[in-house]
């Protein structure tokens, strides 16, 4: 089917896809459910006594959310990471990050699509979505019990 201009038009029966939640987004908010905590303490010197803590969530198969982080005993976070990966693992798009005490992050943005890989530095957005990841992800796992 073509329009006035000769143009090729979509079937008129076709579905569009349905959008991504925000949550399945890297650096998107949290989902409000249907995602656990998995928490663990470090008993191994340099960092006995931080924990990591994990969220999964989406079905994997179409598309895949990993978010990990490290806190001290104190619960600042040392390192964060969020993984959004789509196509059975074809495409995978991840930042992470080492937060450093005194507010400085160094991190990679990576881009991955089959076997190309594209890392580069953070933006300044970028990294203060981490901070604000790493933050709602212990307040989270902190309310569950996890953390």
């Amino acid at each position: 089917m073509r329009d006035s201009l000769g143009c090729t038009l979509k079937h008129p029966l076709a579905v569009a896809p349905t959008p991504t939640p925000p949550s399945l987004s890297l650096l998107g908010p949290l989902p409000p459910d249907g995602a656990e905590c998995h928490s663990s303490t470090m008993t191994q010197e340099p960092l006995a006594g931080w924990r990591q803590i994990q969220l999964v969530f989406g079905d994997a198969a179409t598309v895949l959310r990993v978010i990990v982080a490290l806190y001290d005993s104190a619960g600042r976070p040392g390192m964060v990471s969020d993984l959004v990966a789509v196509a059975g693992g074809q495409r995978q798009d991840s930042v992470g990050a080492r937060m450093e005490p005194d507010g400085g992050i160094q991190g990679t943005h990576w881009l991955v699509e089959g076997d190309r890989h594209s890392p580069r530095p953070l933006t300044e957005a970028e990294q203060e979505g981490l901070r604000v990841l790493a933050q709602a992800l212990w307040d989270r796992c902190a309310a569950t019990g996890a953390a």
